[in-house]
């Protein structure tokens, strides 16, 4: 029998101090040098698995009225260059939890067939707008073309490898309204590069399915330690919020950072007239991490890059007045 939100005991999930403590460790580097890489993941999987085992695979949520009015002030904009099956995922929970959003799909020159019919399939069901490049331009040329499409109050620049929860939206636009000098605001989430990434959603994040995802944020939501606000000096790309008018007020990102490093160097800029960056850490949005770019240029590449948005910022901080 498919269980409901309600029948969860929160505090008997994995969030024990045993699990939390198997959450954290590591298998050693001398340990993956001379073990084969079947061996490895086969451990990976069964650390993962005993992880998993208190988190329903079949529990059903429903998003409150408030969450879903929420929504509403938001313009969604998603970046797509193929990687099917978790831009399948991150469709999916868009039109279940975000059903009165604006959604601007931008598809970057994507390639395959099944992208391609994935788009037509989900943005003619739910009327969202979809703007097609037939060479790729970039992240960040995906995000400034969808935004200036928007009609909302306040953006979320979402990547295409993420699955939203019930739990997105109304704790953000409380913020955005409570104090109009937010101008950047990011969920918690799985995968970050900042202090928004939460160690348990990191270690899990390829085993959970949509439904064990929302088990966690509905976890945080209720289990999430004070303050549930906080400034960081940048908010990661991966679900970016920011206010409309303050993108267009700004430019944007930095059109010479076509991904990595864009979000950075904006609110760096923001930070330096006076706005706050803000981590809302009541709000999930689970991010896998890397998935499109690693089927097009692999982790090498991704580093490379990294490696190249790093000195640009580097070389603009030193050269600005």
């Amino acid at each position: 029998m498919t269980r409901t939100a309600e029948d969860l005991s929160l505090g008997g999930m994995a969030t024990s101090g045993r699990l939390q403590w198997l959450s954290r460790q590591r298998i050693p580097d001398f340990l993956k040098r001379t073990l084969p890489c079947s061996i490895i993941s086969g451990l990976r999987g069964l650390k993962g698995r005993i992880l998993t085992r208190d988190f329903p695979r079949d529990v059903e949520f429903v998003q409150s009225r408030e969450e879903a009015q929420a929504s509403a002030s938001i313009s969604i904009v998603v970046a797509v260059h193929d990687a099917p099956r978790v831009s399948r995922r991150c469709f999916a929970s868009l039109e279940k939890y975000a059903s009165q959003s604006e959604v601007i799909i931008v598809d970057d020159a994507s390639k395959l067939d099944e992208t391609l019919d994935l788009i037509r399939e989900f943005s003619e069901r739910n009327s969202w707008s979809v703007i097609r490049h037939e060479t790729p331009l970039g992240h960040s040329a995906a995000c400034r073309i969808g935004a200036s499409m928007a009609t909302r109050p306040y953006l979320c620049l979402l990547n295409s490898d993420t699955v939203a929860t019930p739990w997105c939206w109304q704790r953000v636009k409380e913020v955005f309204d409570d104090d109009k000098r937010v101008a950047v605001a990011g969920p918690s989430t799985s995968q970050g590069g900042t202090s928004q990434t939460l160690a348990l959603a990191a270690e899990l994040r390829s085993h959970w399915n949509d439904n064990q995802i929302c088990v966690f944020a509905k976890r945080l939501l209720n289990e999430c330690p004070e303050p549930v606000v906080m400034d960081l000096p940048w908010i990661s790309g991966f679900a970016f919020f920011i206010r409309a008018n303050l993108w267009e007020e700004f430019g944007g990102f930095d059109e010479k950072l076509a991904d990595y490093g864009n979000e950075v160097e904006l609110c760096s800029r923001i930070a330096q007239k006076g706005y706050r960056n803000v981590w809302v850490r009541t709000s999930y949005i689970h991010h896998f991490g890397g998935e499109s770019y690693r089927e097009q240029i692999g982790n090498e590449g991704i580093l490379l890059r990294i490696r190249a948005a790093e000195s640009y910022i580097r070389k603009k901080t030193r050269s600005s007045p």
